[in-house]
């Protein structure tokens, strides 16, 4: 298996330093039509679009965000309880959710 593939590399490697010898970029430019140059022509919409819409991921649920970032969840942890002394001591018209 190992000798196949070296002796393919071989092959492989000898026809590209054979066909660089007689590379020339003016002859393959001229030779080349111009849509062959610019690639297959898509219709329109059919091509990459710039903004892709990311999708619906984001479902919001008032529990769940009550539960995670609520006034109670933040009381509750040493952490959270951090955080809402930290948003009192800046002047936050709203400490959490």
């Amino acid at each position: 298996m190992l000798s196949l593939a070296r002796n393919a590399f071989q092959a492989s490697a000898r026809r590209t330093f054979i066909t660089i010898g007689n590379f020339s970029p003016l002859k393959t430019m001229g030779s080349l039509p111009l849509q062959r140059l610019l690639g297959p022509q898509l219709p329109f919409g059919m091509g990459q679009r710039r903004w892709k819409s990311r999708g619906n991921t984001y479902q919001p649920s008032t529990l769940k965000r009550k539960r995670r970032v609520g006034f109670l969840a933040r009381a509750r942890s040493k952490q959270g309880s951090k955080i809402l002394q930290r948003r009192k001591q800046k002047g936050r018209w709203f400490l959490t959710h």
